[in-house]
């Protein structure tokens, strides 16, 4: 994939209190939860943007209300 073409997020799970900013590998909605794989991850603690970890990849299945996402 061309470096153009890759899509970055910041992705808040709000239950966990934690900010996931990746590369978009899958993003689906089924049943109202978002399946999610993201590759290439830094994660924060989301109240104080604390970074806390990467991750070369990360996939999760969350409810879709408790997620917020955004274009980096």
């Amino acid at each position: 994939m061309d470096q153009a073409q890759l899509t970055k997020v910041y992705l808040t799970d709000l239950e966990r209190n934690l900010t996931f900013f990746g590369i978009v590998n899958t993003l689906n909605e089924v049943n109202n939860n978002m399946e999610v794989h993201l590759t290439d991850v830094k994660v924060y603690e989301y109240e104080s943007s604390n970074y806390l970890y990467s991750l070369p990849d990360v996939t999760f299945t969350r409810p879709k209300a408790i997620l917020h996402i955004e274009a980096a």
